[in-house]
């Protein structure tokens, strides 16, 4: 009998009109398309080894083939939903008589449904509990059944049901629930899954059959698991031994919540991966419906070392909790973003404070001053004068104070220098104001900018501040990423590689999704190799004895970095590399996030980073370089030990100042002052180290014990001073105002 007619049969339905009319019904039905709802797929992210998951977004959804699927899960769904799916047709007579009734009586609607109709009702119909809806699923599922075999359906229906959780799909339930693929799920597992799917929402988004769950619906839970035991038992698919084993016995589910995904650093990861997306077109609606496989460069063992430099540090030294620290590790060959630290947890805090929250970048714009004087021909060897303070105008000449109305009184924190005539190598290490203000000028402010936007800085937070004494100072304010990027490209011999952290995208058949976005990273020349070579070499003295980077020197290895700490030290960086290998910046500040809501509303303020981690002030050489240290001395454990180019000595030793003869002072039995703690300015190598002994370097320091000549003065109303640490000016603009300060932000 054809199987329309036997629908008809089993429903009491026998006149011949009944038949032709049911029949014509049947011819008339088509199978409609998929459901849209019951195939989509969300896209999953994997970490740079192309095979650990990352996480998804979008729907939970991964579709598996057959063989995917562990035979067990496959006999456990039979065995809770339909025994005898792979003998019988694709409609069960006995269950729609058993629904018939029920209905004819006046009860609910109810289905009595094979896998077959179940499957048909999910991918091709509604959730309608209607008589109409009833006989379409009842006509597609015939049709469904002799144009799909029984594999083919099964594979589909564990791709399409819900299980709870917010699981669509066996895949997804298996990772929800047990963090294994659906071909590694156990007897016990497939049976506490098969359960769910008879209730897979107990109105709190997990499935009624949980074996966690207590009372009665514990007790329930495993009635039911030991009922799809049972009925693999009779299936002949498991053996009474291992029932008695299995039986009340249930694979306990993991604990864990949805928005576990976006937990620690995990959520700032996804975060930066969707804008990514978003930045090569890719939508939202994409993401969470078309399946996309995102192969991403992160690296989930450089990310861990990361986290643990971070918070070790922030927790020994018993930082404030609105202490700030951004980190970025990038492969300068390639362009490739390997780490990224933006804070302790994603859901506790939004802001990313490695990739978009911003701060001034102090001395760690020095470099690019230095590499745009090297282009313009001003060799390493060049001589300028470091004593200080210094007036210097827009020329880069020292003039006399007051002498001309667009020069710029600066200071230096390390104070002046035993040889007040020195290079631009020693000029970096202990970097001297009183030499890179006179050096941006000579080397042109406009060039500064253009070389630094060319090496990958942003052009809108640089430009305001386009000729001021500040600039060269690291006055504008940027993200730890752009950074990163700039020192890069100083790293990188010259090129700027586009950062990036999408390696590929693939579609669900696995081919190339939008290749031509991700395929091509831009590139460019943003100054020559020889350049960055001589800019490399003196940046490797900041590293070294006596450089205002000291701590973060790796034994055994060369480093090349810059310190930088910006006004008031409400910021203070570490940004270095050794040779082809990693570049890394940290950034650090303290930020009280702004209150929205409420009597107390106010914005959101920098504060001083001053009297907190044990010590006066934080400068870049502290914390960030110790930051900067245990991260890369942990990243590069094992790793080739790589060594710089040697300089180039492009351009002109040019003498811009000249030693004057001095008359040998008459010798006093006076002692030089020992560095004070409230003494200003100090340097970060006058503290005492770690065996207590003050640093022999402390000589630099000025010679009285007040240092009167070198402090800032303490008046609010400075005015060109580039080193005074009063307010800004009342129009609250950062120092813009006609009789603002130049913002000096460097205290290192």
């Amino acid at each position: 009998m054809p199987s329309w007619k036997l629908v008809l049969a089993t429903m009491g339905i026998g006149t011949l009109a009944s038949i032709c009319m049911f029949g014509v019904a049947y011819a008339m039905v088509k199978v409609p398309k998929v459901n849209a709802d019951a195939t989509i797929q969300g896209s999953t992210i994997y970490y740079s080894d192309g095979k650990t998951v990352m996480g998804k977004i979008g729907s939970s959804r991964t579709i598996v083939r057959f063989d995917q699927i562990s035979p067990a899960m496959q006999n456990a769904v039979l065995a809770a939903e339909d025994r005898k799916f792979y003998s019988e047709s694709a409609i069960s007579p006995t269950g729609i008589a058993r629904a018939m009734a029920n209905n004819l009586a006046g009860g609910d609607t109810q289905g009595g449904s094979t896998i077959t109709q179940q499957y048909v009702k999910n991918a091709y119909l509604n959730q309608q509990r209607t008589i109409t809806r009833k006989f379409k699923e009842l006509f597609i599922a015939v049709k469904v059944g002799k144009q799909q075999d029984k594999q083919t359906i099964l594979q589909n229906y564990l791709n399409t049901i819900y299980f709870g959780r917010g699981a669509n799909g066996i895949e997804a339930a298996a990772q929800a629930y047990y963090n294994v693929h659906a071909k590694d799920l156990t007897v016990q597992q497939a049976a506490v899954l098969a359960a769910a799917i008879k209730e897979p929402d107990d109105g709190s988004g997990s499935t009624y059959y949980d074996p966690r769950s207590k009372g009665k619906q514990h007790a329930d839970a495993i009635a039911r698991y030991n009922f799809v035991l049972d009925g693999m038992v009779k299936m002949g698919k498991l053996s009474p031994a291992d029932y008695a084993k299995y039986k009340d016995h249930p694979k306990m589910t993991i604990a864990r919540k949805d928005s576990e995904t976006y937990a620690g650093q995990k959520g700032y990861l996804l975060q930066r991966t969707k804008n990514a997306m978003h930045n090569m077109g890719i939508s939202d609606a994409d993401l969470e419906t078309k399946g996309l496989k995102i192969y991403t460069t992160w690296d989930q063992g450089l990310q861990a070392k990361a986290k643990t430099a971070v918070e070790h540090t922030l927790t020994a030294n018993h930082l404030p909790s609105d202490t700030r620290v951004g980190l970025v590790s990038i492969d300068p060959k390639n362009g490739e973003i390997k780490a990224a630290y933006g804070g302790k947890d994603y859901l506790k805090r939004y802001v990313d404070d490695a990739f978009y929250a911003t701060a001034q970048v102090g001395s760690g714009f020095k470099p690019y001053v230095l590499a745009t004087a090297l282009s313009q021909g001003i060799g390493l060897k060049s001589q300028f004068d470091a004593t200080a303070p210094a007036w210097i105008d827009t020329k880069g000449d020292r003039v006399s104070p007051g002498s001309s109305s667009d020069a710029f009184q600066v200071h230096n924190d390390e104070g002046n220098p035993t040889n007040p005539i020195v290079d631009l190598i020693t000029a970096t290490q202990m970097s001297y104001n009183t030499v890179y203000v006179p050096l941006g000028y000579k080397a042109g402010s406009d060039n500064v900018e253009s070389l630094a936007e060319k090496a990958g800085l942003p052009g809108d937070a640089m430009k305001p501040h386009v000729g001021q004494a500040g600039f060269f100072l690291g006055q504008s304010s940027m993200s730890v990423l752009n950074q990163a990027t700039g020192y890069a490209t100083i790293a990188n011999d010259g090129e700027y590689i586009r950062p990036h952290s999408i390696r590929r995208v693939l579609d669900a058949q696995s081919h190339p999704y939008l290749q031509s976005k991700w395929k091509d990273i831009e590139h460019r020349r943003a100054f020559s190799a020889d350049v960055a070579h001589d800019t490399q070499f003196a940046m490797q003295s900041v590293v070294k004895t006596g450089g205002t980077g000291f701590r973060a020197a790796l034994p055994g290895r060369e480093v090349a970095g810059k310190t930088g700490t910006t006004n008031e030290n409400k910021a203070a960086w570490f940004n270095g590399f050794t040779a082809k290998q990693l570049v890394t910046s940290v950034g650090m500040w303290r930020y009280d996030d702004p209150i929205s809501k409420g009597k107390h509303k106010r914005a959101g303020r920098y504060l001083p980073m001053v009297g907190i981690g044990g010590i006066p002030r934080v400068n870049g050489g502290d914390f960030p370089a110790r930051i900067w240290h245990d991260y890369m001395s942990a990243a590069l454990q094992g790793k080739e030990v790589t060594t710089f180019p040697p300089p180039a000595y492009v351009g002109d030793d040019q003498a811009f100042a000249t030693a004057k003869p001095t008359t040998k002072p008459t010798p006093e039995n006076t002692p030089t002052p020992t560095c004070l703690p409230n003494q200003s300015p100090m340097r970060d190598n006058c503290k005492p180290g770690d065996g207590g002994n003050q640093n022999p370097n402390c000589t630099l320091h000025p010679t009285r014990p007040n240092c009167p000549e070198t402090s800032p003065p303490a008046s609010p109303t400075c005015k060109r001073i580039v080193g005074c640490e009063s307010p800004p000016d009342g129009n609250n603009n950062g120092g813009q105002g006609p009789n603002a300060r130049a913002a000096r932000p460097i205290d290192e």
